[in-house]
């Protein structure tokens, strides 16, 4: 089981499929809150259905393909950071990250996503992660910015979300622009 501590409030953790009711009313209550920036909220509709997915992303972190870790905040799960679409041959990973309504402003994203940028080029040996955020998330764009990400460009109607098709801003971190 893959787990570390970034600092005294916050470890990354690979999810137990025991912890798939936390986990699951946690997504409950944010629902409102992530639903309109990633898809997948919307198709979470049951315990059930979170332990398929923990049961997926699992499987997948047997084989090499993604990294999904839940962040837990003081002993509460408080979102998710992931790389995945992993390209071994090309030394590359796509993040992705989110944090429940009431964990923002705390800088648990940022501290969480740093501590998987630290595994992805350090242990993983990556060179390039990249992440896509709709260009109207401003905080998540903001967020990346201040970690160093560069915009490389628009992908235009990239993700459909909630009945409208969402143009996503594209952007990119190297191992040598990691600080």
């Amino acid at each position: 089981m893959l787990m570390w501590h970034i600092d005294d409030e916050i470890m990354l953790k690979q999810a137990d499929i025991k912890e798939s009711d936390t986990i699951y009313r946690m997504l409950e209550k944010s629902r409102q809150h992530l639903g309109p920036w990633i898809s997948w909220v919307d198709y979470t509709q049951s315990s059930g259905e979170m332990r398929q997915f923990i049961k997926t992303v699992n499987k997948k972190m047997k084989e090499q393909t993604d990294v999904v870790l839940f962040i837990w905040y003081r002993g509460q799960v408080a979102g998710s950071v992931a790389l995945y679409d992993i390209k071994w041959h090309n030394q590359s990973g796509m993040l992705g990250y989110w944090v429940g309504s009431g964990f923002e402003g705390h800088g648990i994203a940022q501290r969480a996503v740093k501590g998987m940028l630290m595994y992805a080029y350090y242990t993983l040996m990556l060179n390039r992660v990249e992440l896509r955020a709709a260009v109207q998330n401003d905080k998540s764009i903001k967020l990346a910015r201040r970690l160093g990400f560069q915009a490389e460009g628009v992908v235009r109607q990239a993700e459909w979300i909630r009945g409208s098709c969402r143009d996503q801003v594209q952007m990119s971190l190297m191992k040598n622009e990691f600080h």
